[in-house]
């Protein structure tokens, strides 16, 4: 989860809010070259509190800090291939991290800290927000297990979300893009992009409903499928997991190049000028070296500070 910074027409001074979310998702088959599996689904269940302060009429901070649960659900009887770092096959390569996530039950940890700065750009119907954060676990997580709640790398996205609301409209267009600059795990480029676009409607003066997509895009990961796990000694074909006994294997998932592309649909709601409720829903459309997003949605409350 990556923080990015609130979108306003304007601000002043002193101006804030906190947002406090809850996030549920599920996923399905994992998708690699064209290669489908399709035994096992996860469940993450999150806690997302996050808040922005104008520093002045420009220059905004912003965090976030998510609380994630998250468990693997086998769909066969024989297990559906959990990741375990107590499995004996571990010969030419010992897990440093002995800990099992893939027990079928929820594993629960603080993931990733976000903090960063953000400069409002307003000219007519259109507001900028160049900007610039920094991402680091906020625990010690483990990421060899289906139900890994994270990475656990660093990250600094580096991005500008936009805002454009036509002259005498009731549309408004929102959008965020970013490359994500992320900790290269054994060396190798796991850089990203992430692009959250929406068209929404205000059906009363408070009450928005709107449609929306988001992408993140690894530019240069490795497949699931790639021999780069394999060890160099292997039969052909490899026999799994015997011979992925490495520490690119017991990485994978931080090498992959995770793709996906969900659409959803989003409202809005103002109980007054204070105060927002918010919900979305959304599934994957496109998928590729990454697990489909079966459903999700979030529910969220925004509390609005002015600076009078």
């Amino acid at each position: 989860m990556v923080a990015a910074p609130a979108l306003g027409q304007g601000q002043q001074r002193g101006d804030a809010s906190m947002r406090a979310e809850y996030q549920f998702i599920r996923t399905g088959s994992f998708l690699s070259k064209n290669e489908t599996f399709d035994y096992w689904t996860t469940d993450t269940q999150a806690a997302l509190l996050s808040g922005d302060y104008a520093i002045n009429d420009r220059w905004t901070v912003f965090a976030a800090l998510p609380y994630v649960t998250k468990r693997f659900n086998s769909e066969v009887p024989w297990g559906g291939d959990p990741h375990n770092p107590n499995d004996p096959y571990w010969v030419d390569f010992v897990p440093p991290d002995k800990r099992f996530w893939d027990d079928g039950d929820y594993h629960s940890a603080l993931q990733d800290f976000s903090i960063g700065v953000s400069y409002s750009v307003a000219k007519g119907p259109w507001t900028l927000h160049p900007y610039i954060s920094y991402g680091v676990p906020a625990s010690d997580y483990p990421f060899f297990a289906k139900a890994a709640i994270g990475l656990n790398l660093w990250t600094v996205p580096v991005g500008t979300s936009f805002s454009f609301v036509p002259y005498f409209s009731d549309w408004h267009f929102d959008g965020n893009v970013a490359y994500v600059f992320s900790e290269k795990p054994l060396g190798a480029n796991v850089d990203y992009w992430l692009v959250h676009l929406s068209a929404g409607y205000w059906f009363k003066a408070n009450l928005s409903v709107n449609a929306f997509l988001s992408l993140k895009y690894v530019r240069d990961g490795i497949s699931l499928l790639s021999p780069d796990f394999i060890n160099d000694d292997a039969a052909f074909p490899p026999v799994y997991p015997d011979d992925y006994d490495t520490r690119e294997w017991w990485q994978h998932d931080r090498l992959i190049g995770n793709r996906n592309l969900n659409f959803g649909l989003g409202i809005d709601y103002f109980f007054s000028p204070e105060w927002k409720m918010s919900g979305s829903a959304y599934q994957s459309i496109w998928t590729e070296e990454s697990n489909e997003v079966d459903f999700a949605f979030t529910l969220g409350v925004t509390r609005f500070f002015g600076s009078d």
